[in-house]
């Protein structure tokens, strides 16, 4: 007998006895483990992408290898199904300051957990919970970055952390098919730039051209073909010769620095000179000394306005014996610039048909200043357009015609009028020029197309809102190696339609207005006064001037009580006992 006699006494069996005595043992599994590929790998070399593109199901590429696929099998490598190289997505994925991939609006470091989306129309990777919060719950469909409308089936889901049988490596379609790159071809693409592409011509000799001499030295000196190196070389030999204050090397010390060809190059495109293309962020000194050199300038279309100050007059005569009595203080008046609120509008006669103008005098009123009075005074007339270049602007303004002269209204440069609602985006831009910051003159720009790199650099003061054809015609006419329209284009004559300068100012008005309606107002009080007090004397007391007058129709009254009935004198001096009256008659 014992405790466990009566342990085999029971109607079921144990996991280990059905597995052991009963043949329930099932053989262990020898397949591979369930495995996600991560996002921030290729779905067909399953290694970390540097080029990433996209399908429309969500699956990432590395953009060479699945180029190369797609040429060679031209199906999907994942699915299985039809797939050409113009269904690919390129994507922008964002990183921040550790390397790490980000969400650009949350800042949120993507992980294996994290719902991660793409946006078809831009390529900007987010995570789902921004996307979900500032777009679909507010209905809000623009692409947060871009400010790009889109839809939500543009959205593409790169990683989802509950759908666990997506992208399941075992089940990708070169995976159970064995489908793979040959490394030789791989290698030829990373060698050839031009493999399994169709090219001819000149694109072709300067891909064949990469990694040589000639290419190195053609970095060197900034790129660009023959006519552009020597330009980029007499750009140099210009800012050598007229480099007479440099701009202060201040980590070496050196007092003269030299310019170098990237930077006569950048003179070269952007109309600059070299010095202001060399200045970095720590080399503000020649900016400074522009603005300095171009101060404050006295407006030519000016308005007299009351300063906070009086004109001393009355101090001065009280005082002094030799000056001309005064008792009134009165506010000195002080000529201040004109910043009218409208905008202005002029339209150029040229030979190649009429360009309407709006002026951006509320924004800009300097350059605009100079420009409208320019245009009045006939600066413009016979001045010819000396440089034209396709694509990007076409320059004049300068009276002598060589791109060098052209002075200010006030015979002096003045300052930049940079706006961040102003921008060199568009065709038809009206844009000052200039060689370098705070340089302005009479020179000025109308952009073919728009450059965003012209930004802050250049003063923007007004476009084109008239005569496209005229510029369209002007972009026609051929030009010669130093950009010069082989046909004159010129300026015949200018017509300004809004002045706002030297037009009446609105506010300057309206307080006139109420200045006079106030006086006015003052005027009516006295009188209601006076009538309030003697009733029935105001005629008799306005006939007379002076201090006596109320003297005077006090008189009068005596005299009319003195000539009327006795009864009716013996009856106001009874009132007079019983009541109260007022102190007129005092």
């Amino acid at each position: 007998m014992g405790k466990k006699q009566h342990s085999k006494d029971r109607m079921f069996i144990t996991s280990t006895e059905w597995a052991t005595e009963w043949g329930g043992a099932k053989a262990k599994d020898t397949g591979a483990p369930f495995k996600r590929l991560p996002f921030y790998c290729c779905s067909l070399t399953f290694v970390p992408f540097e080029d990433p593109v996209c399908t429309a199901d969500g699956n990432v590429f590395e953009m060479m290898n699945i180029v190369a696929y797609i040429k060679k099998f031209g199906k999907h490598p994942v699915t299985g199904l039809p797939l050409k190289v113009e269904d690919l997505i390129p994507l922008i994925f964002h990183k921040n300051s550790d390397g790490e991939f980000c969400c650009p609006v949350l800042n949120k470091v993507f992980t294996e957990f994290t719902h991660i989306v793409a946006v078809k129309t831009t390529g900007n990777v987010f995570c789902y919970e921004a996307i979900k919060e500032l777009n679909i719950k507010t209905k809000n469909w623009k692409e947060l970055l871009t400010d790009e409308p889109f839809t939500r089936d543009d959205l593409i889901t790169i990683q989802n952390p509950n759908a666990l049988d997506s992208k399941v490596l075992v089940e990708f379609d070169h995976v159970k098919k064995g489908i793979k790159l040959d490394e030789e071809e791989l290698n030829k693409m990373k060698e050839d730039p031009t493999y399994n592409i169709n090219i001819s011509g000149d694109l072709k000799q300067m891909m064949n051209e990469l990694g040589t001499e000639s290419a190195k030295t053609a970095f060197l000196q900034g790129g660009g073909g023959l006519k552009a190196q020597k330009e980029r070389a007499a750009a140099l030999a210009i800012a050598k010769s007229k480099s007479r204050n440099p701009i202060p090397d201040l980590k070496s010390g050196n007092p003269n620095p030299g310019f170098s060809v990237v930077d006569a190059a950048s003179a070269s495109v952007f109309g600059r000179s070299a010095a202001s293309a060399r200045m970095g962020d720590d080399e503000k000194t020649k900016a400074r000394i522009n603005l300095h050199m171009a101060g404050d300038r006295m407006p030519v279309n000016a308005k007299m306005v009351q300063s906070r100050y009086t004109t001393g007059l009355a101090s001065r005569s009280f005082t002094s014996t030799a000056f001309t009595p005064t008792t009134k203080n009165e506010f000195e008046l002080i000529r201040v610039e004109k910043n009218p609120k409208k905008k202005g509008y002029v339209q150029l006669h040229t030979t190649h048909g009429d360009l309407n103008l709006e002026l951006h005098c509320d924004m800009a009123p300097r350059a605009c200043e100079n420009f409208i009075t320019h245009c009045e005074n006939g600066y413009y007339n016979g001045v010819i357009f000396h440089r034209s270049i396709r694509n990007f602007m076409i320059q004049g303004g300068d009276p002598t015609g060589t791109g060098k002269g052209g002075q200010s209204i006030w015979n002096k440069q003045f300052k930049d009028e940079f706006n961040s609602k102003l921008t060199h985006s568009g065709r038809g831009i009206l844009s000052m020029a200039n060689s370098g910051p705070h340089t302005n003159g009479s020179q000025f720009f109308i952009l073919y197309k728009s450059a965003p790199h012209l930004n802050f650099k250049h003063t923007v003061f007004g476009n084109v809102v008239g005569g496209m054809n005229t510029i369209a015609n002007m972009e026609k006419v051929r030009t010669d190696d130093d950009d010069r329209p082989l046909e004159e284009i010129k300026i015949t004559g200018v017509t300004v339609f809004v002045n706002p300068y030297t037009e009446p100012d609105e506010e300057e008005e309206k307080i006139k207005a109420e200045e006079e309606k106030k006086k006015s107002a003052e005027e009516d009080d006295v009188s209601l006064g006076s009538w309030m007090s003697n009733t029935g004397q105001v005629a008799s007391a306005s006939k007379g001037g002076g201090v006596g007058k109320y003297l005077k129709s006090k008189n009068s009254s005596k005299s009319e009580v003195s000539n009327g009935d006795d009864v009716a004198v013996d009856k106001s001096s009874k009132k007079r006992k019983n009541e109260f009256n007022d102190f007129s008659g005092w």
